[in-house]
């Protein structure tokens, strides 16, 4: 079954325990809609606590029929970040969405899966520039020893065709800046959430604890890690919730240097 589950500590061995966990989501989870070409999305989200969480979207037809459509795993990132230029790909009925583009001041290109396409409905998507939340969902990592491999940021497919499973599976290396260790709340395992720095663009990451391998985990280490990566729009009450006002330390010039016209 889809592995990417595993990074948020849940285990689905078998299509029995993917559709209990689907029904599960289904049951406990916030719902939101979004009405798309004649149809419905019914979205889900079951929150776990620690900013882990389980989405699932069933699909409506015109007609009134309803079908299961997708299950995934998620976790709502720490800081945003701004993506532009960047474009919007739906599968309706595969419950899927799924946004290219690239991070603001920096040449960096990122593909990843939407989580939150019906919390926060089509307003968010009619600007020019998009609030993302990103975060990788580990398949595996590795800490490196320093200099062993270089900074890395390129799709799975590119550096490892036979283990890419996804559009949005990437490959990376980069440093660890800061780490946190996380425990999923329904089945108790160990996670870690580590903030890497890829210099063209800095990225969340989440990892089981037993899919870490190598020396130590620390503030300055190289992770070497593949992941799935995924993220959620932040619409105009969730960027204005987040601000927490001028930050002091940092010299004047480097809130004027952000201030630029978009042509």
């Amino acid at each position: 079954m889809d592995a990417t589950f595993k990074a948020i500590g849940l285990e689905v061995p078998s299509e029995k325990d993917f559709n209990h966990l689907a029904e599960r989501a289904g049951d406990q989870g916030e719902p939101t809609q979004l009405l798309r070409r004649g149809a419905v999305l019914h979205g889900r989200c079951w929150k776990l606590g620690e900013g882990l969480e389980v989405w699932t979207v069933l699909y409506e037809s015109g007609t009134g029929d309803i079908f299961y459509a997708d299950c995934r795993p998620g976790f709502r990132a720490r800081y945003p970040q701004r993506i532009s230029p960047w474009a919007l790909t739906e599968y309706d009925e595969e419950g899927e969405a799924v946004v290219h583009g690239y991070c603001d001041n920096a040449d960096a290109e990122v593909l990843f899966e939407l989580q939150n396409l019906t919390e926060v409905g089509l307003a968010s998507f009619r600007q020019r520039e998009l609030y993302v939340g990103l975060c990788g969902l580990a398949y595996r990592a590795r800490v490196c020893a320093k200099g062993s491999e270089p900074v890395r940021w390129q799709p799975l497919e590119d550096v490892a065709p036979e283990r890419a499973a996804h559009e949005n599976d990437w490959s990376l290396c980069g440093q660890v800046t800061a780490f946190k260790s996380l425990r999923n709340p329904l089945s108790g395992s160990e996670l870690y959430w580590v903030y890497l720095d890829l210099n063209r663009l800095k990225l969340e990451v989440l990892i089981n604890r037993r899919a870490l391998r190598g020396s130590k985990l620390e503030v300055g280490s190289v992770l070497a890690a593949e992941i799935w990566l995924q993220g959620h729009v932040l619409d105009q009450r969730a960027i204005c919730s987040r601000y927490e006002g001028v930050d002091i330390s940092l010299p004047a010039h480097s809130f004027w240097s952000r201030l630029k016209r978009n042509n």
